[in-house]
């Protein structure tokens, strides 16, 4: 997890432009990932909870984050940066992790929670919501934008992984508020 650097952009001079990328570890994506492997099932109670809770903490931080980026002196065009999708619910490669497709759908839908609490943030902050798009490359594609399970950082952007989600920033910076 990076520490906030909004001080530094505060610092820094006039800025055009802020782009945050926030959200899965803020929620321990991590530790939810490693109890809905080791669960029956992902979405029971105790971990629909647990994942509610890390939400409804996580919900108030980015509400404070937001209202901190309105006040920068620039005035700077703001994106956020939704989660991007890891999972192919067809395919079958993290099976063996205790990952099958009606897990990896329990996942997505925590996934889309997530993002629907920054895009409607994003859109009451006067924010642009980015959401990129990892449709062919996921976990179990063959040129994944997503590290696997065995690699150092599981499930974070491998390098083309980031230029897909700098490409849609990028597409976002050009389009007009």
């Amino acid at each position: 997890m990076v520490p906030p650097q909004l001080e530094q952009v505060r610092d820094s001079g006039p800025v055009g432009t802020v782009i945050v990328s926030i959200g899965a570890d803020d929620l321990r994506w991590a530790a939810s990932l490693r109890l809905c492997a080791a669960k029956p099932a992902c979405d029971d109670n105790a971990s629909i909870a647990y994942f509610q809770q890390q939400l409804a903490d996580f919900s108030v931080d980015y509400a404070d984050l937001l209202r901190r980026l309105a006040t920068l002196p620039s005035h700077p065009r703001i994106l956020i940066n939704l989660y991007y999708n890891p999972f192919d619910v067809g395919a079958h490669c993290l099976d063996h992790l205790g990952l099958p497709s009606g897990k990896q759908r329990s996942l997505v839908a925590l996934l889309d929670a997530l993002n629907n609490v920054l895009g409607n943030g994003a859109r009451t902050a006067g924010a642009t919501p980015v959401l990129p798009d990892f449709t062919g490359h996921r976990l179990c594609d063959r040129s994944p934008y997503v590290q696997g399970p065995d690699d150092p950082a599981p499930f974070h952007p491998t390098p083309a992984g980031e230029l897909a989600i700098a490409l849609a920033d990028d597409h976002a910076l050009a389009t007009p508020p």
